[in-house]
């Protein structure tokens, strides 16, 4: 006859061992997931994106939060390639409508992105190629939102545009689609500017409502 208490202790013999596995395996996770966390950090830090990123890891998989829409496919690259990561994901954020308007006088900039350090760097790099002309800041931070151009093509197409007197323009960049319109000098400043568009967005997405003088 067994008695009941060493049925007890019988199991007990049996299932504490898979107990203490499992918190061996949960303690092991636990440190891939803290190293996977660490490294994927100062990966970005390297990266340039010190403060401008978060990283959420779950076992192997990691995913970036707050990182710039236009730093998104490097970051993931450069996340990818650590040892022990698994997959990488970013939380894209909400692109929100931006406006670039052009004149003779100045550049009025107006739009939305996440974090002031984005902001700032943003209108300091189309600033640079105004050629002269002051920059009207209109633009504003939002929780997960971005400027719907990247700062290479956002400086581009202030550089042509600035390039000579004349232009009278407006881009908006809203649901998907870049709409350009006013005055431009004449026919081939026309041309030229919807061509960049185009290189920069895809003809699809570019609306021309510009007209010569």
């Amino acid at each position: 006859m067994v008695r009941p208490w060493t049925r007890y202790w019988l199991t007990s013999a049996v299932a504490v061992p898979a107990v203490l596995a499992l918190v061996g395996v949960a303690v092991q996770g636990g440190d891939i997931e803290r190293k996977i966390s660490a490294e994927s950090t100062a990966a970005l830090n390297s990266f340039g994106l010190a403060g401008n990123g978060t990283v959420v890891v779950s076992g192997r998989d990691v995913t970036l939060v707050g990182v710039p829409f236009e730093r998104i496919p490097d970051a993931e690259k450069t996340v990818r390639a650590l040892p022990g990561v698994r997959t990488v994901s970013a939380r894209q954020p909400a692109l929100g409508p931006l406006t670039i308007s052009v004149d003779d006088k100045q550049v009025v900039i107006a739009g939305t992105t996440q974090q002031d350090t984005w902001r700032k760097q943003f209108l300091h790099v189309v600033g640079e190629y105004a050629h002269g002309r002051p920059l009207v800041d209109h633009t504003s931070t939002s929780p997960g939102t971005d400027f719907a151009m990247t700062t290479t093509a956002a400086a581009a197409l202030v550089s042509v545009l600035t390039l000579e007197p004349g232009a009278d323009v407006k881009v908006s960049v809203v649901d998907g689609q870049v709409v350009m319109e006013g005055v431009l000098p004449d026919a081939e400043r026309k041309s030229n500017t919807a061509k960049l568009l185009q290189r920069l967005f895809g003809s699809g997405v570019v609306v021309d409502k510009t007209r010569s003088a």
